[in-house]
């Protein structure tokens, strides 16, 4: 016979709050919308359907480690505090949410309450090792990971083109060197020899 311990957590607990949305008594309360998990925790959950998965979850928990009370459970749903430049300390998870969590599985006629704590009850025992037969013989299909977008890598130029971007860019600035320019004037200068003997002597040498 398949039980609970046959099947893969995950699966089981995702199949599990599938069918506990089917049912009235296991309903979010109004503040599940923007309650912390625990003081550990930053922001609320994102996922709008958290409120199953956490019964679900619970119910599992209920199952496994039976009886146990709130307290005890508090310390399977806590973490670690980030606390700035101190080092992280463990933090408790919600009682309220866990509270909640039982007090409806009680009503729906899957868990029961005695002295020893909370314990799963026959019906419960019988539901979960149903669901568990199911996951085991027809596994959910895998929940697709968001991937985060990275940045694409600039191309590296070539060494090669180097010299040719340098060429182009004197080109543009002024034409090709001992040319002219569109505008007529040329981009280098004449030697200095070259000007001395384009100059007319000052005085004319006489004859003797």
């Amino acid at each position: 016979m398949t039980t609970v311990f046959d099947a893969s957590a995950d699966h089981l607990i995702r199949k599990v709050a599938e069918e506990l949305r089917k049912r009235k008594e296991i309903t979010p309360p109004a503040w599940a919308s923007f309650a912390k998990t625990g003081a550990h925790k930053e922001m609320p959950p994102e996922d709008p359907d958290w409120w199953f998965v956490r019964v679900a979850a619970v119910l599992r928990r209920v199952y496994v480690d039976g009886p146990l009370g709130v307290e005890r459970m508090r310390s399977f749903y806590g973490g670690k505090k980030n606390r700035g430049s101190k080092p992280n300390a463990f933090r408790k998870g919600s009682g309220s949410i866990l509270r909640k969590s039982l007090q409806q599985l009680e009503a729906a006629g899957l868990v029961v309450h005695d002295k020893t704590g909370r314990k799963v009850s026959p019906a419960g025992m019988a539901f979960l090792d149903g669901m568990a037969h199911e996951v085991k013989t027809n596994p959910p299909a895998p929940v697709p990971r968001r991937v985060k977008a990275t940045a694409e890598p600039e191309p590296k130029k070539a060494e090669g083109k180097k010299s040719d971007a340098k060429k182009e860019k004197a080109e543009k600035a002024g034409g090709v060197k001992g040319e002219k320019t569109e505008k007529g004037e040329k981009t280098e200068k004449k030697p200095a020899a070259k000007k001395a003997e384009s100059k007319k002597p000052e005085k004319s040498e006489v004859p003797q």
